[in-house]
């Protein structure tokens, strides 16, 4: 992959994150917001810890924060929806 595509990808996760984090009518519940907060840390703690014997771990406990991320992500959003058809009629 070229440098350039990763550091689109970058520039889009960040951007994500940062919409999820400090939008002004959150779609996401504070809890999901801050194991979003923590997912980042571990993905930065992850890719800061090379060649450390910890690395590992931190990469199992990034992999299990991001499942546990989508989940909670896509409960928010269908009550967010659920919510927002109830407002409307």
């Amino acid at each position: 992959m070229a440098s350039g595509a990763i550091n689109m990808y970058v520039f889009i996760f960040a951007f994500a994150a940062a919409f999820l984090l400090a939008q002004k009518r959150p779609m996401l519940a504070l809890s999901t917001r801050a194991l979003l907060a923590v997912l980042l840390g571990l993905a930065l703690g992850y890719a800061v810890a090379v060649d450390q014997w910890f690395r590992g771990y931190l990469g199992v406990a990034t992999l299990v924060a991001n499942v546990l991320f989508i989940a909670f992500a896509a409960i928010d959003f269908h009550s967010w929806q659920k919510k927002r058809l109830e407002e409307r009629g």
